[in-house]
């Protein structure tokens, strides 16, 4: 059985209940569905346990020898509920078990709300928070890390798959009445707060923009003679680095027709894909599957020798590929955010990515990166190759970069923007 909270124990103004039911903050990152949303619960709750708030951050039992509570910082903790098989489970099979999750955080708080305020994240999250909301009279802030409109709106485009249209409209429905229910909506970019009011009629003084954030600490830069010589990588290659969810909207099937054009003009290429659970005993079948699929287009594209797939790699290990690259690139059909692409400014790699979503707002065309248009080979291409042939260009944009992370970029003032929301939300509700 969970744990029950200790009510009597902290003050109920600075305790907080985070709902991420698909994505614990806490779970091995690279593999199907663990990414950004994961790093970004996580360093959030992270600093505002720094501040005092004592954070209860509600996900799924997705694996059985997960403990049901574990610690994170001095105040708070990740609690872990039932809600279908302790095993991966798809996002779009998550309303079958909505309500065995919400009966099983009602036993966990015994029925006796101790928070001041309920944070959603995702649409999963939005669904549990909207019901503690109602039962306790809470406020309730969402974050959508991502919008179902657009992202059926991208494989409508792309791969004219009517196969989800019957999840999408449960789904948008949902994200509705999230818009509707909820205090506040903390959106990750311009282009979302946009998204979000033109698609969804949500009133624009509901949505505030607070951007995702990146470790400054974890993420910097490393020689790259001594990363190579750890992750036993030929010094004299030209090494593109790709980082994320091997998933199709992540557009690395672009990024490999790219390489076809570009190998006769650049020697010694080597392309470095990082991320899914692909090898082992261990691996998730949706991982492997597109492994599959992206493994038979490089043999069709003539690149198997010079694109290696790592698979899922420790945390601790990214500042050492980000630092192997002189090109990281983004090739997304839809990114929310783009938070790997911070973390590559961080770590001061040039960094390329596809004109769409937050990865307009993060990175500025030819100031702090370079944009090219999604699934556009080869204007992918051109870019890459724009960067081979001008190191000027290459260390000004990743200068610029660096200074443009660093001052609007960082966690701590992140979560103090945050912070103030949650005040300012608490003392509304006792008036």
């Amino acid at each position: 059985m969970e744990e029950k909270t200790n009510n009597s124990s902290q003050n109920q103004d600075k305790r907080i209940a985070m709902f991420t039911p698909h994505a614990d903050p806490l779970a091995q990152l690279g593999s199907q569905e663990s990414g950004g949303q994961n790093i970004y619960i996580r360093s959030l709750a992270t600093e505002l346990d720094k501040r005092g708030w004592s954070i209860d951050i509600f996900t799924r039992w997705d694996e059985p020898h997960k403990k049901s509570v574990s610690l994170m910082g001095k105040r708070s903790r990740v609690i872990r509920l039932k809600g279908g098989p302790a095993k991966y489970v798809p996002k779009n099979q998550l309303f079958d078990h909505f309500e065995e999750l919400y009966s099983n955080f009602l036993n966990v708080i015994d029925h006796q709300n101790p928070y001041s305020l309920f944070h959603g994240h995702y649409w999963d999250g939005g669904w549990m928070a909207i019901k503690a909301c109602r039962q306790f009279s809470k406020p309730f802030v969402e974050n959508f890390h991502s919008i179902g409109m657009i992202r059926f709106k991208t494989k409508e485009k792309y791969l004219k798959n009517q196969n989800e249209r019957i999840f999408i409209e449960k789904r948008t429905a949902l994200e509705k009445e999230i818009i509707d229910r909820s205090s506040i909506i903390i959106s990750l970019s311009e282009t979302e707060k946009n998204d979000l009011h033109s698609l969804y009629e949500a009133p624009l003084e509901k949505i505030t923009v607070i951007p995702g954030g990146v470790n400054l600490k974890q993420f910097t830069k490393i020689a790259k003679e001594k990363a190579r010589e750890k992750l036993n990588i030929n010094k004299d290659n030209f090494i593109i680095l790709y980082v994320g969810r091997l998933e199709w909207r992540k557009g690395i099937g672009t990024l490999i027709t790219a390489i076809k054009l570009l190998k006769s003009e650049v020697p010694n290429l080597e392309i470095l894909i990082v991320g899914g659970k692909i090898y082992g005993r261990q691996k998730n079948f949706s991982d492997f599957k597109e492994y599959q699929r992206l493994l038979k287009k490089t043999e069709e594209e003539g690149v198997k020798e010079i694109v290696h797939f790592k698979g899922r790699i420790d945390h601790v290990q990214l500042p050492l590929f980000y630092s192997v690259a002189d090109v990281f690139v983004v090739p997304s059909y839809y990114e929310p955010f783009g938070l790997v692409a911070l973390e590559a400014n961080a770590s001061q790699v040039s960094v390329i990515a596809s004109r769409v979503g937050g990865l307009q707002t993060t990175i500025k065309d030819g100031e702090t990166g370079l944009l090219f248009e999604p699934r556009n080979c080869l204007d992918l291409k051109e870019k890459i190759l724009k960067l081979y042939t001008s190191k000027d260009l290459a260390e000004k944009i990743t200068k610029n970069a660096y200074e443009n992370v660093k001052k609007n970029y960082s966690w701590t003032n992140i979560a103090d923007k945050i912070d103030q929301i949650y005040k300012s939300l608490i003392n509304r509700n006792k008036q």
